[in-house]
């Protein structure tokens, strides 16, 4: 096989996040491409309890990664983490009205580059692609 997932993985990455810049006139690295997939999350599930483990799992990082995303995003005033009523030990993290005006701003770009992204993509492909994603992380989790 001349190409290898790794590469072609990390072109995919490259070029999706380059054009997500582009349309939203942002210059933010990694940090930032996170805290919008967070607000972006937090903002579809309204009413869902959520807390930092859960977006661990969802973005698969690191606990200290999340605590330091999180941390700049509660800094800068689009999240606020409460304590769960059942449990004193979870912080639920909910989206502040500034993370929801963000986040109608960035809806537009998301789905424009979700159609971007599948224009002229048979449907059947496209579910060989998610299932053959699927596969592969799932190797990953089991080792």
């Amino acid at each position: 096989m001349d190409k290898q997932i790794l590469l072609e993985e990390r072109r995919l990455h490259n070029l999706i996040f380059r054009r997500l810049q582009r349309m939203s006139g942002s210059r933010g690295g990694r940090g930032y491409r996170l805290q919008g997939m967070i607000i972006a999350y937090l903002c579809e599930r309204p009413d869902e309890r959520i807390c930092q483990k859960d977006l661990e799992a969802e973005f698969f990082v690191r606990g200290s990664t999340m605590a330091e995303a999180l941390n700049q995003l509660e800094a800068a005033g689009y999240i606020e983490r409460r304590t769960s009523d059942d449990d004193r030990r979870l912080k639920i993290v909910r989206p502040t009205l500034k993370a929801t005006e963000a986040y109608a701003g960035m809806e537009d770009h998301i789905r424009t580059m979700e159609e971007s992204l599948t224009r002229g993509v048979d449907p059947r492909d496209l579910a060989v692609y998610f299932e053959v994603v699927d596969k592969i992380c799932n190797n990953l989790e089991a080792e």
